[in-house]
């Protein structure tokens, strides 16, 4: 059998075994196997999934993976995210939206510490939810907004998202990085905006608060903050300056989160013991998705198919934006089916080497897959962070008020894309200063 005739048919059996519900790691892996023992024989094929297991899963930058997914449980531990939406609330909280406002201040704020979307919801649901039903705020606001929120971990650093994506694609952690810091800053600011313009049009979504806060209030309030901007600052500072590498960055940051928790009195060891059980179980889960993938792309790539697609593609007579822009298209498509680290290892062995031959930047590109992959998590029928909160949040809300109040966030998310695609210098600029 042709072997471009393999790679496409393995195209079909992989839709139809994620619609069987088998998981992507198995799927990946298997279809690799097996199409590479068709065009190379089962000897090979064996040898391909000893050297992918071990290339890529041995190297050193993998480090920084657990540390990113540690750092955000003990700053939760730390009870940094309760502090952090205790101060934005009252900054922010006599603004009209003022307590939907707050949640996305602290959940941004919090991002800075922890690298998981899934988190960032879990954690505000219980903390942010009950306040704003309290005052009376519309249901599907409070939820999708606590939901759409949770993704701000994806773009804001640390974010384990970018550490899939630089090890996939070979582009540089520290770079990608702090190449996520003022798309971070501009979605949160635009969340803040269009939240505070939809309370002031229409009162009802969200009733301001009767009670006051002094000045002095709101400035006792911050002490609380010095955590979340330690935990930032020591990780990427020391990345931007290049006094460590990303994965000692990781290291560094955690070893000051644990620090805070030990400065606090808050040390917990069974809660110690069930963040580290978490963090290995979801770095093997990451580690099993990603070999699987390695296989599959070595297999693509053995059967010409890449080669031939990106020859196709690359000899559209079309604007070289354009070819950018369905890539985008199809990995939100994905999105709706798939989780990132799903998405990434089947998606950019194809689409990097095209996106980067038409004479585009990988940190650029980077980024805009970040914020599709935010557009991805929320988008039904496998948003995954609005199942998320919609469990988190004890049976106040149902499923379909979370994707309905999510639908005005994913609209700020396409603005946000799009105004990253007009001016790329927005994530290329800070990347470029650094030495």
């Amino acid at each position: 059998m042709d072997p471009v005739l393999v790679g496409i048919l393995s195209i079909l059996a992989i839709l139809v075994l994620i619609m069987l519900g088998i998981p992507v790691a198995y799927t990946l892996g298997a279809l690799g196997i097996l199409g590479l023992a068709l065009i190379m024989g089962p000897k090979a094929a064996v040898g391909q999934l000893v050297s992918a297991a071990y290339g890529m899963t041995a190297q050193y930058t993998w480090a920084v993976a657990p540390m990113f997914i540690v750092i955000g449980s003990l700053a939760g531990m730390a009870g940094i995210t309760t502090e952090a939406f205790d101060a934005a609330k009252k900054w922010l909280g006599r603004l009209p939206g003022g307590l939907a406002m707050a949640t996305t201040a602290a959940s941004g704020a919090f991002a800075a510490c922890s690298g998981s979307t899934v988190a960032n919801s879990a954690i505000f649901t219980p903390l942010a939810l009950p306040e704003m039903l309290r005052h009376g705020y519309d249901k599907r606001l409070s939820i999708g907004c606590i939901a759409a929120t949770g993704t701000f971990a994806a773009m804001i650093p640390p974010s384990l998202v970018m550490v899939i994506y630089c090890m996939i694609t070979n582009e540089p952690l520290g770079q990608m990085l702090v190449a996520g810091i003022f798309p971070g800053i501009l979605t949160v600011v635009i969340y803040l905006l269009s939240i505070y313009i939809r309370a002031v049009r229409n009162p009802q979504l969200a009733p301001m608060a009767q009670s006051a806060t002094t000045w002095m209030e709101k400035f006792t309030s911050l002490k609380g903050s010095w955590g979340i901007l330690l935990v930032f600052l020591t990780i990427m500072v020391g990345i931007y300056t290049g006094w460590f590498a990303p994965s000692a960055a990781g290291a560094v940051g955690a070893a000051v989160t644990f620090l805070i928790i030990i400065a606090r009195r808050k040390m917990h060891w069974p809660r110690l013991l069930n963040i580290a059980m978490d963090t290995t179980l979801i770095t093997s889960t990451i580690f099993l998705i990603i070999i699987g993938g390695t296989i599959f792309s070595r297999f693509w790539l053995v059967s010409g198919v890449i080669t031939k697609l990106s020859g196709f593609i690359t000899g559209l007579d079309v604007p070289p934006i354009l070819i950018i822009i369905i890539f985008l298209i199809l990995l939100a498509v994905l999105g709706c089916f798939m989780d990132p680290p799903s998405i990434m290892v089947i998606t950019l062995p194809l689409v990097h080497p095209i996106v980067t031959g038409l004479g585009y930047s990988g940190i650029w590109f980077g980024i805009l897959m970040m914020k599709t992959v935010e557009i991805g998590v929320l988008t039904p029928p496998v948003g995954i962070n609005c199942f998320v909160v919609q469990a988190a949040s004890g049976g106040e809300v149902k499923l379909e008020d979370v994707f309905a109040g999510v639908t005005p966030f994913i609209l700020l998310e396409l603005i946000t894309l799009i105004l990253l695609i007009a001016f790329p210098q927005i994530a290329l600029w800070l990347p470029s200063t650094m030495e």
